[in-house]
């Protein structure tokens, strides 16, 4: 029954143009094993193994075609096809009972350059030249029929040249199938460990935890031996060291930027900077003897740019590498840049923030120390006179306590004849009220006199935001 044209026109390996060239390879190596079978021991030898050998590899052959996408797609399968076919070239060798061992030993030598070959033009030239030195030697050393030879040469050439490609098109595809699970892995390694870092950047506010995951993840995808994230300060020739990966607890570490041509180039280019050869590369001149000592070959510099703003660079060192950084190394740092710089800005303004917090909560601190233990009498109250804070040396004049006096108007301590308008708009309109031997109620009902100052306080738009209150007992003063 012959093969139906649509199913053969719909067949998997005719649609795919990669196992329609297996095929057909196939097809090529069975007429080759056929040709050589048929030439060295005639149309009777098709009946022993060497037949049986060519239906086997027939067979697998039309079995490809018709459903061998599924087939192929399994694991090993290059490995399982080429070695059932040099089985069966094996046993139509055998079978074709050839005179001499030098083509069982020609067969094994362009297998071998098979396997070392890279590229098909190198493997079939290689085979060419085999089968070139082979024809040579045959025609010197060997007295035979001059037509029954030429048959058997050509039948072993074309053989041999056929192996050539079906094996060598069997390697190749699957060295590039290698490569491209490879590519494959690492473009799925390089984009987790960036969704990895852009979780750590936008879930954390701390800078140098932040930077840390970053070094981390770039030495996890990237071969170097050092790779440090430098922020700039605001002279030109000072850096900072957030973070180091072959020192965790480096944080905010001073560097001079003259000692760092790279870093330089980069901020001046707002560009990559790729230093492949220390040796020989002319930016490298002033601290080249440095970075011999050290033992550096190769320098990466990627700059962090936040719209306009050029806040650092990362900086990659290798040693060991036996190449320089790739594009696609270079490429990976530039997306891991590009991806955390939003979020490494915002760590760096928490950053900022937090430590200005810092320096007004000690400066607060101090205040409130020398407001505690001043001889003194202060209080501060609100733009409205309600009393705000109040210190110790008030509580042990007035007889009250803080907590007694604190959201109560001021004008219930001061014993005057100004109801607490009057003495608000007084306030505000002269800023200073300075009353010496001011009459106030204690808590136990005593008067006494005092010498109080009020003063308006303004914030910079020049608001009244409140008014401090500074006196003393004249009695105490003498």
């Amino acid at each position: 029954m012959p093969f139906p044209r649509s199913a053969f026109a719909t067949a998997p390996l005719i649609r795919s143009g990669h196992f329609g060239r297996l095929f057909l390879l196939r097809c090529t190596l069975l007429l080759a094993l056929a040709l050589l079978l048929n030439t060295e021991s005639g149309p009777e030898a098709f009946l022993g193994y060497g037949g049986a050998a060519l239906l086997v590899l027939a067979a697998t052959n039309m079995l490809l075609l018709a459903g061998g996408l599924d087939l192929t797609r399994r694991a090993g399968f290059p490995l399982v096809v080429a070695t059932t076919d040099t089985l069966l070239s094996a046993i139509v060798i055998f079978s074709a009972r050839i005179d001499g061992p030098e083509i069982l030993f020609l067969f094994a030598m362009v297998i071998f350059l098979v396997a070392l070959g890279s590229e098909m033009k190198r493997i079939v030239m290689g085979t060419v030249a085999v089968a070139a030195v082979y024809w040579w030697l045959g025609t010197h050393y060997r007295q035979e029929d001059g037509a029954r030879m030429l048959a058997a040469y050509l039948g072993r050439v074309t053989f041999l040249y056929c192996v050539a490609l079906y094996f060598g098109y069997l390697v190749i595809d699957a060295r590039q199938e290698k490569e491209r699970y490879e590519s494959k892995e690492r473009e799925r390694r390089e984009l987790r460990t960036i969704l990895d870092i852009i979780e750590t950047a936008t879930s954390s506010l701390d800078l140098h935890r932040v930077m840390a995951t970053i070094v981390k993840k770039i030495c996890e995808v990237i071969q170097t031996d050092r790779c440090s994230v430098l922020f700039l300060d605001k002279s030109p020739d000072r850096g900072w060291v957030i973070a180091s990966s072959d020192s965790p607890e480096v944080d905010m570490l001073p560097v001079d930027l003259r000692k760092y041509p790279e870093v330089q180039e980069a901020i001046t280019t707002r560009s990559s900077v790729i230093v492949d050869d220390i040796e020989n590369h002319p930016l490298m001149e002033p601290v080249r003897e440095k970075l011999r000592a050290i033992r550096f070959s190769s320098l990466l510099v990627v700059p962090l740019i936040f719209q306009d703003e050029m806040l650092g660079s990362l900086l990659l060192r290798a040693a060991k590498r036996k190449q320089a950084f790739g594009e696609e190394e270079i490429r990976f740092c530039q997306t891991v840049a590009g991806a955390s710089v939003s979020a490494l800005k915002n760590a760096m303004l928490y950053r900022q923030v937090r430590m200005e917090a810092d320096n007004h909560r000690s400066t607060a601190e101090k205040l409130r120390n020398i407001l505690e233990n001043s001889m003194e009498i202060i209080l501060t109250t609100d733009p409205e006179g309600t009393i705000t804070d109040f210190n110790r040396s008030a509580e042990s004049t007035f007889g009250y306590s803080r907590d007694q006096v604190i959201g109560r108007p001021i004008t219930e301590l001061v014993a005057t004849d100004m109801e607490r308008r009057d003495f608000l708009a007084k306030l505000r309109r002269s800023g200073t009220i300075l009353e010496r031997s001011t009459a106030v109620r204690r808590s136990d009902g005593l008067r006494l006199t005092l010498d109080l100052t009020f003063a308006v306080v303004r914030n910079d738009l020049g608001e009244m935001v409140g008014a401090v209150c500074v006196g003393k007992d004249p009695g105490l003063s003498h």
